[in-house]
């Protein structure tokens, strides 16, 4: 059995000292400095082993208070709310709120109108993610916070030896005048994650997520025109090239096949799409896909 040896300098503490043989561990004061299970703390408190914070899981709305420091939401499908209590009186309080089997959102809010890291509430939306706040005495802060695995969706077609065809009837400056490719795409995607094909396999993906999302877009088509052409061809948002993305690709001769890839950061807002558009800049040459590729991963 371990003793616990308690070191001050008043002649109270010291009797104390005396009754502490019978507790199973070590605590240590040298100078201002408390150490647990060692004799040399280079901390104000220093434990030397693991320590224990409580576990507190709820199901419905909570108010937090003192009694509470890792609270587990389980609300399945119930929206809920989890309301801190007043900054002012509890500096330096920590709170680890983690969405535990919750499929639905858990709103995170304050008290006496004040915010976290000047938000008025924060919400938990992906299955999975914590939140660790602190307050300052004034607000909370966001102290750590962990977040679901990326989001990530890509479709594909690829044919070699039949195309999916774009009938391109007018010239393009780049800008106007550009088609959407639209072949027999497959969507592949993260079980329960938050991309899909919108219900059709028609070339765009479709963020499901809940909230707005920063993600880093990659590209890939080959094809070929019926004429040496200059094509530009780009990512679109909801129907919108984004400029960022705009490729341009020289097509040589006839049925000469080449291969374009293409990047791009971009924010997506729950139900947005993503396609891929081409227009020819030399004239009216239609496009031929042979294989395309379109790839999102979620960046935040």
């Amino acid at each position: 059995m371990k003793t616990r040896i308690i070191q001050y300098k008043t002649s109270l503490f010291y009797g104390l000292a005396v009754l502490s043989f019978l507790l199973p561990v070590s605590v240590i004061q040298a100078q201002n400095e408390i150490g647990i299970n060692t004799a040399s703390p280079k901390s104000d408190f220093e434990i030397n082993g693991s320590f224990a914070k409580k576990v507190t899981v709820v199901t419905s709305n909570t108010t937090l208070d003192e009694t509470h420091s890792i609270v587990i939401c389980n609300n399945a499908g119930t929206a809920m709310t989890i309301t801190l209590p007043t900054a002012t009186t509890c500096a330096g309080r920590i709170y680890t709120i983690k969405k535990g089997t919750s499929t639905t959102d858990i709103t995170i809010a304050t008290s006496s109108s004040q915010t976290i890291d000047g938000a008025s509430s924060l919400v938990l939306s992906d299955q999975y993610v914590t939140e660790t706040l602190i307050s300052n005495g004034t607000e909370w802060k966001i102290n750590n916070k962990h977040v679901a695995v990326f989001p990530l969706g890509d479709i594909s077609f690829f044919n070699a030896t039949t195309t999916s065809d774009i009938v391109i009837n007018t010239s393009s400056d780049g800008s106007s005048n550009m088609s959407p490719l639209a072949p027999v795409t497959t969507f592949t995607g993260r079980a329960g994650g938050e991309f899909s094909n919108g219900g059709s396999d028609n070339g765009r993906l479709y963020y499901n997520g809940k909230n707005t999302k920063t993600f880093h877009i990659a590209g890939t088509i080959t094809g070929h025109t019926n004429s040496a052409s200059n094509c530009v061809l780009g990512i679109a948002l909801n129907g919108v090239v984004q400029p960022a993305s705009k490729v341009l690709n020289r097509f040589s001769a006839a049925s000469d096949n080449q291969s374009t890839a293409f990047h791009l950061m971009i924010d997506m807002a729950p139900g947005n799409y993503l396609q891929i558009y081409v227009g020819n800049v030399g004239g009216a040459s239609d496009f031929h896909i042979h294989s395309l590729n379109l790839f999102a991963l979620g960046m935040d």
